[in-house]
């Protein structure tokens, strides 16, 4: 039995279709008789039906006028022009092909009287054209005349007779094409009271649908409302549950300090060793439980909405100092290295809950910490790019990594990316979705980028006013002269970063001898006493870890001299080499009052070189490396792209460097060093550019370094990009360098000084 489909389920696709079948089944028909109709109307004007009879009265006209001037001819020769009376017979010619050759001959073509015509025709023409061949001798010649004369004659009846036959093979034609229109004018007419029948019966079903429709949207209004209340309950009921296992959390933390203090009251020096691990393992279950409950608590407070940040200034360089004082431990325990940086450009104070900063950072690197099974594990917290306020923290492992669908799911709450090894780890999946929820209430979110059995890396963006210092934190001017003068030899063997650094520390008070590379450095200290000693990483003759290497070779006092390396070189390998030969800290380029001071700090120079706090900022753990660079990646991570023409809106210069180093410099001694940096034919860029023309990659990656290391002093970014790339493509790979390197660093330093035109015209006079 046949069962109507129930429309009400229908969905827009399904009514597109049937709509569509309707139209076809009720168009395709009429289609089909206009495209008759209209190739009907089409044949008749192409082949040229009503132009037969036409045609055919043409000729035997043309037959009468050409029989009349032969006529004429034969009665008085000398009154007929010879030529006039050939163009006459050529003209009856042309309308003969005129009839033969028309598209629809075939309506007369089977006919006796076209057949006779033609035959008539034929027999005329092949008498008359020799004749007519020579006009003059036919005039001159009576008895041909009379014969061409009634040969015309004579074809007058059949040419009568085909304009007859062609006059009534239109009249059929005509006749047929009419009953054709007729028979599809009634099709049309019949197609379209059927039309008209099935529209009616889609309007019926159409309305019966919408009724039902109707209907339907009432029930389901009456559901919705139902729902609703349903979600208020569930709501109350949620936040009810997430109000209880806060005070719960609570709750239970409390004597859990408790059991935790008894624990350690009982850590007593006369334990034997089985009580002592007894104890251990009954303090680690205590604090492995108490993080259970502090992730439970803090979602749960994030779920009641209670969660509020206690924002204050704090100072991102401590922080970091004591996130990574607190997480070595943890990698020391595994094997791993644990390298946790504050970037030269990070705000020193910024508004923030230091609390909640911290936890982020404790969740990202110990999970770090937890899925890195050898390796390392490098956290780096810097300013925002592109100069949007905040700062980001990146958190990069080379631990087991994950796959898609991990990295999808990642932040769903419990969710275990490795179930086996969670159990041996432990975690309660709870920390990431903490961090994420807590980076999005400071204004910013968290991305992740893993490959399995290469690593991971974790972004965490958060938006941190950034503010001045605390006034009881402020340094009082002129601190940084505190103290005796330090005997300061520097190997540096760029003329403007010689002239910076000259300045840099007499401000600091301090007397510095300047020396262009390690090998004049290890004369100097053979001949003269110094404090310490500032090497640049890259120097001709011997680089900086090779005059370190020499001087703690030496047999004097001076082999047991503090030296400092200057660079923005140094990651994991090297800065392990660095330590191994003898280097006691390390500055990063450009390089700061605040940097340098902290290096002497923790070099022991701090009583003689003065106890001050540079910016009020404490130092970084002495084993801190200093930051890595935009460009510098982390081992076994992707290597940056190539360097592009900046985009608008990116900056060009570091504005506030570049005007901390004008303010520290004499006109007359900033406009030499821009000239050593930009002048043809000695200054840097230009050395770069014709070190470029050659094949000597050892040269083009020394003066790239040059240009990287000036530049990145006045805060030239567009032109450290580029000349960084350079310098990585020519020392750490086997590529050959872009054909158009060349050109991108000439773009760079256009840039670059049309920005400081209109950095400088934007100064007050």
């Amino acid at each position: 039995m046949f069962q109507a489909p129930n429309l009400a389920r229908w969905q827009t696709r399904q009514w597109a279709i049937a709509i569509a079948l309707m139209l076809l089944v009720t168009l395709t028909p009429l289609a089909w008789i206009q495209w008759q109709q209209f190739k009907l109307l089409d044949n008749v004007a192409d082949n040229q039906v009503d132009s037969l009879m036409w045609q055919a009265y043409q000729l035997e006209r043309e037959l009468g006028a050409l029989d009349q001037k032969l006529n004429k001819a034969v009665a008085a020769p000398a009154d007929v022009d010879p030529y006039v009376l050939t163009e006459r017979y050529e003209v009856f010619l042309s309308r003969i092909d005129l009839l033969t050759k028309i598209p629809r001959r075939d309506l007369v073509e089977g006919s006796e009287a076209y057949t006779e015509a033609t035959a008539s025709i034929d027999a005329f023409v092949a008498m008359a054209d020799p004749a007519f061949a020579d006009p003059v001798a036919l005039l001159r010649n009576p008895e041909q005349l009379d014969r061409i004369d009634d040969a015309a004659e004579a074809l007058r009846a059949p040419l009568g007779e085909l304009t007859r036959e062609a006059n009534r093979a239109v009249a059929r034609f005509v006749d047929e094409r009419n009953a054709q229109l007729h028979q599809q004018s009634t099709l049309v007419i019949s197609l379209a009271a059927v039309q008209t029948a099935v529209m009616l019966i889609f309007v019926v079903v159409l309305v019966r649908h919408l009724r039902r429709q109707q209907q339907q949207y009432a029930k389901l209004k009456k559901l919705s409302g139902e729902l609703a209340d349903a979600k208020d309950q569930a709501e109350a009921a949620n936040y009810g549950k997430s109000v209880f296992l806060a005070n719960m959390s609570h709750e239970i933390r409390t004597p859990f300090q408790g059991l935790l203090g008894m624990l350690n009251l009982l850590d007593e020096p006369g334990l034997s060793s089985q009580q002592r691990d007894y104890l251990q393992t009954a303090r680690d279950s205590a604090l492995h439980l108490l993080g259970v409950l502090n992730d439970i608590l803090d979602v749960s407070t994030m779920e009641s909405g209670t969660l509020k940040l206690s924002v204050a200034p704090i100072n991102l360089r401590g922080v970091v100092q004591e996130v990574d004082g607190l997480m070595q431990v943890a990698a020391s325990d595994k094997g791993l290295e644990l390298n946790v940086y504050a970037a030269s450009d990070l705000p020193e104070w910024v508004t923030a809950d230091a609390t909640r900063v911290r936890q982020i950072m404790f969740n990202l690197i110990n999970n770090a910490i937890k899925f890195t099974p050898e390796g390392s594990v490098m956290a780096e917290l810097a300013r925002s790019p592109d100069g949007q306020s905040g700062v980001v923290l990146t958190v990069r492992d080379t631990g087991v990594g994950m796959d898609k669908e991990t990295v999808d799911r990642l932040f769903t709450r419990f969710y275990q990316a490795d179930n086996s090894l969670r159990r041996r780890i432990g975690g309660t999946g709870l920390g990431l979705e903490i961090s994420r929820n807590l980076a999005r209430m400071m204004g910013g979110d968290i991305k992740v980028s893993s490959q399995p059995g290469v690593g991971s890396v974790f972004t965490v963006t958060l938006n941190l006013p950034e503010v001045q210092a605390p006034a009881e934190t402020a340094v009082p001017e002129g601190d940084a002269k505190a103290g005796r003068r330090l005997r300061v030899l520097v190997a540096e063997d760029h003329p403007i970063n010689l002239k910076y650094m000259s300045i840099l520390l007499e401000k600091m008070g301090h007397d510095a001898v300047f020396c262009e590379n390690g090998q004049e450095a290890l004369q100097l200290l053979e001949r003269q006493p110094f404090d310490v000693v500032l090497l640049d990483y890259h120097m001709p003759v011997l680089d900086g870890l090779a005059t370190t290497e020499a001087i703690r070779e030496l047999n004097t006092p001076a082999a047991d001299i503090k030296i400092i390396l200057v660079t923005a070189d140094v990651v994991n390998d090297t800065r392990k080499r660095a330590l191994e030969v003898g280097v006691n800290e390390f500055a990063s380029k450009p390089l700061q009052a605040e940097d340098l001071q902290r290096a002497l700090e923790r070099c022991g120079l701090k009583d003689e070189a003065g106890s001050h706090s540079v910016s009020g900022s404490p130092g970084l753990r002495a084993s801190s490396p200093f930051p890595l660079s935009a460009y510098e990646m982390p081992v076994r991570l992707p290597e940056p792209p190539a360097p592009a023409a900046p985009p608008s809106g990116e900056r060009v210069i570091d504005t506030e460097s570049y005007s901390e180093i004008v303010s520290m410099m004499p006109q007359d001694t900033m406009d030499e060093m821009l000239a050593t940096l930009f002048e043809p034919p000695e200054g840097t860029v230009h050395v770069l550019l014709k070190a470029l023309e050659g094949s000597d990659r050892a040269d083009i990656g020394y003066n790239a370094h040059k240009l990287k290391g000036t530049a990145m002093l006045l805060g030239f970014l567009s032109i450290v990009k580029t000349s960084a790339h350079i310098e990585h493509i020519a020392t750490q790979t086997g590529e050959d360098l872009p054909a158009d390197i060349s050109a991108q660093l000439l773009r760079d330093v256009e840039v670059t000084q049309q920005a400081l035109r209109d950095f400088e015209a934007s100064q007050p006079t």
